[in-house]
């Protein structure tokens, strides 16, 4: 049975999209598909190739490459890419995803954003140095106590952290509220 994708109804492609047993060849014709809700559903498949997603990481759509950044299959030469990406919602996903390399990281812990940061500070790909860095900061409490929580923090700076950090106090775990609420509240303590 032969099926023109290209004449079914969205809600369906977006289906097919999300398919774990979709065919390459179908998400390779659906990457380009009109709908950015279409391609979005492509963007976020861990089926879809480095190619496929390669190609949407410079879709014009940002919530496209929020998709790819979120793919635990995206490879770190393509997050890497999508690092620089004007978009802070692109770049939180980048530093959150565990496929994202540690220069990528590196390169992240300078953000503007706290919370880009806090991610930074959270993922286990964070090599010590990166970690040493953010810990020596005058950065918010919250990315000084995911890295005392990292388990790649050098034991001596994880000793100091705990020792300066409030006791029994913990950090809000990084969200996309609160990356939206940093331009209204950059004052704000972000613990």
């Amino acid at each position: 049975m032969n099926i023109d994708l290209g004449k079914l109804e969205n809600g369906v492609k977006e289906v097919i999209a999300t398919s774990a047993f979709v065919q390459t060849e179908v998400l390779e014709f659906l990457s380009k598909d009109e709908s950015y809700l279409v391609r979005k559903k492509v963007a976020t498949n861990p089926n879809s190739t480095d190619t496929i997603l390669d190609s949407l990481s410079k879709d014009e759509v940002s919530h496209v490459r929020v998709g790819v950044a979120k793919n635990p299959a995206t490879s770190g030469k393509v997050l890497d890419y999508l690092s620089k990406d004007e978009d802070d919602i692109v770049r939180f996903e980048v530093a959150r995803n565990e496929s994202t390399l540690s220069e990528t990281l590196a390169y992240l812990s300078g953000d503007k954003h706290p919370v880009i940061r806090r991610n930074v500070a959270i993922n286990k790909n964070t090599l010590p140095e990166t970690l040493e860095l953010l810990s020596e900061k005058n950065y918010d409490f919250g990315i000084k106590y995911f890295v005392a929580h990292n388990p790649n923090t050098p034991e001596e700076v994880r000793e100091h952290l705990i020792r300066i950090l409030p006791q029994n106090v913990w950090a809000q775990t990084p969200s996309i509220e609160m990356l939206r609420n940093y331009y209204d509240n950059e004052d704000d303590d972000w613990d």
